[in-house]
């Protein structure tokens, strides 16, 4: 099959140069073509620019499609986190129960260790702190969750508050440590925020949870693994009965 290819394809060539001079034709005759008046001037410069132009714009568009597939295809930098949670963690809880430490300097490592959870959060989904809201959760002695007043990024409302709480109802009825909530503007239409992030203790019982909520969508789903990476350490801070006590009574 392919010798009888081969011994014929220099003969199909040879026949295809037969169609120079009819191929030529149409530019034989734009070169002829003498624009009598402004009409006719303009046509043949519309003819000639698409000429000129075609090629260059399909070179141009299989150029951007082969850049966008190479793109869509190559893997995603993995993000690493610059933040020492683990040493954070236990730095805060060793200071909890030292009475040598004050309040103010305890709520200050509270707070250093939500401001880097907000930084990772912007910065793993390419997002403005002003689109991210972070408040902490625990439950109340009817165990009914509530939000504390602790709160980092993008400030709320009472009403928002209460649209978070159900958010937050909702997210613990899946039992996950860490659920996710896409799209959450279609259950709740007035909420300022698209995607809910939620982590908790482990265990049946709620001791401290925390909201994260981001105004748009983000890309979750690539970047799945690496926030069960960041929020992991959180997820003992629950346990740590000293430190949740410090959190729902510090004013």
């Amino acid at each position: 099959m392919w010798i009888f290819i081969l011994v014929l394809l220099p003969a199909i060539v040879e026949e295809m140069f037969a169609l120079n001079d009819f191929l030529s034709k149409p530019l034989d005759f734009l070169v002829k073509w003498k624009a009598s008046g402004a009409f006719d001037g303009r046509i043949k410069f519309a003819i000639l620019s698409f000429l000129y132009l075609a090629p260059l714009i399909i070179l141009w568009t299989a150029l951007a499609s082969l850049v966008h597939r190479r793109q869509a295809t190559a893997p995603t930098t993995q993000y690493q986190s610059p933040n020492d949670y683990d040493s954070m963690i236990a730095d805060l809880i060793e200071s909890i129960p030292d009475r040598a430490i004050s309040a103010d300097l305890k709520a200050d490592k509270v707070n250093r260790l939500f401001d880097a959870l907000l930084d990772d959060v912007s910065n793993l989904f390419h997002l403005n702190k002003m689109d991210v809201r972070i408040v902490l959760v625990t439950n109340d002695r009817g165990g009914r969750q509530r939000l504390t007043s602790w709160r980092w990024g993008r400030e709320t409302t009472t009403d928002q508050d209460r649209i978070d709480l159900k958010a937050i109802g909702i997210l613990l009825e899946t039992a996950q440590t860490y659920p996710t909530w896409e799209q959450a503007k279609e259950k709740f239409p007035h909420s300022d925020s698209d995607t809910l992030l939620f982590f908790r203790n482990r265990g049946e019982l709620l001791k401290l949870g925390c909201l994260i909520a981001i105004t748009q969508p983000v890309d979750l789903e690539s970047r799945i693994e690496e926030w069960g990476q960041i929020v992991y350490p959180f997820t003992m801070l629950g346990h740590m009965d000293k430190l949740v006590r410090f959190v729902v009574n510090y004013r």
